[in-house]
């Protein structure tokens, strides 16, 4: 089994990792320039669980519904689903290894991820 690389699980968050590094430390500070390559790419992640649960912006006070949590991924990394919504609404810095996986395959998720053979 490959384990995958974690990102977006900030430790606010419900499902996140208590120990995990602060959503606040990262807003407003991710790259404008690539920002819709990057939401686009996180929104066409290869579901690997889907949850009952309902987010909520917890970055604004009226607490919007962002919607089903699902666990995507790209076969090497592994996202909360609203990691896209955060990236596109607060521009979330995200780590730069990350963000060049996603530029040298040209912001493309291949389509024969096998979720069976992946560890979360």
């Amino acid at each position: 089994m490959k384990i995958l690389k974690k990102v977006g699980f900030f430790r606010e968050l419900s499902y996140g990792n208590a120990d995990g590094e602060s959503i606040f430390k990262f807003v407003h500070k991710g790259d404008n320039y690539n920002i819709d390559k990057v939401s686009n790419y996180l929104k066409k992640g290869v579901v690997l669980m889907i949850s009952p649960q309902i987010t909520e912006d917890i970055l604004s006070d009226e607490r919007k519904k962002i919607g089903t949590l699902c666990i995507q991924t790209d076969g090497i990394w592994a996202w909360p689903s609203d990691l896209t919504y955060y990236t596109l609404n607060y521009n979330i810095l995200l780590p730069s290894e990350f963000i060049e996986y996603m530029a040298n395959n040209n912001w493309i998720i291949k389509n024969d991820i096998d979720i069976f053979s992946l560890a979360f």
